[in-house]
């Protein structure tokens, strides 16, 4: 999986391998995943996509702490402000929330601390 893991540094990915874009691993709030394509939303706002599907970051990523909360999303617990048990919602710190799927509600990223339950 040479597009998106740098040699030299493990703190960064790469996504795309053409124009050398690449970005630190600790700006990314969450992932996306829209059919084939899947969306980096970073802390500053801004969004890149990329044309391969979530399922092909989520290795490398879940080594670096991120969770995979629903089929089409995947989330940073870093940036995590709160979590709704009532309505399985998580919120982050930019506002977005999204829907945690019914088989992943007892995943571990519930149990961090800064988590408001």
């Amino acid at each position: 999986m040479k597009t998106y893991q740098s040699t030299t540094n493990r703190n960064r990915i790469v996504l795309n391998s053409r124009t050398r874009l690449n970005i630190p691993i600790n700006i990314i709030i969450m992932l996306r995943g829209e059919a084939n394509y899947t969306t980096f939303v970073l802390n500053d706002g801004s969004e890149q996509v990329v044309a391969y599907t979530l399922k092909y970051f989520e290795p490398f990523l879940e080594t670096h702490g991120f969770q995979r909360i629903h089929r089409g999303s995947m989330i940073n617990p870093k940036f995590i402000k709160e979590y709704c048990k009532e309505e399985c919602l998580v919120t982050m710190k930019n506002g977005m929330s999204m829907k945690v799927s019914r088989r992943r509600r007892k995943d571990a990223f519930l149990g961090n601390a800064g988590v408001n339950k």
